[in-house]
């Protein structure tokens, strides 16, 4: 499932218990767990995957500029949870940050 701008929104082979990673698909899309962003904005996975299907979560990918070129802001908001983060060109979360609801 793919949130509103980019962010694929699917299992992937990132390994359980390490630091997010964003995994790139063959056709170049950014995948993430989705239980790990569920996670990351306190709701259950199952919640996360309705308000995709009902188009209540969006998700847009920044990439850096000047001085943060190579890397990347992804930022997702859900229903009533918001996450940023900062990601490098292998897609290993630098930082990160919960954002406030709409």
């Amino acid at each position: 499932m793919v949130g509103a701008m980019g962010v694929l929104v699917a299992a992937c082979d990132c390994a359980k218990g390490t630091p997010m990673h964003l995994a790139l698909d063959t056709g170049g899309a950014w995948l993430v767990d989705p239980d790990e962003l569920a996670g990351r904005l306190g709701i259950a996975t199952s919640h996360l995957l309705s308000q995709m299907r009902r188009g209540l979560l969006t998700s847009r990918i920044e990439p850096g500029r000047d001085e943060d070129e190579g890397r990347y802001r992804v930022t997702v908001q859900a229903e009533n949870a918001g996450w940023e983060g900062i990601f490098d060109g292998s897609g290993a979360l630098l930082s990160e940050c919960a954002l406030c609801a709409r």
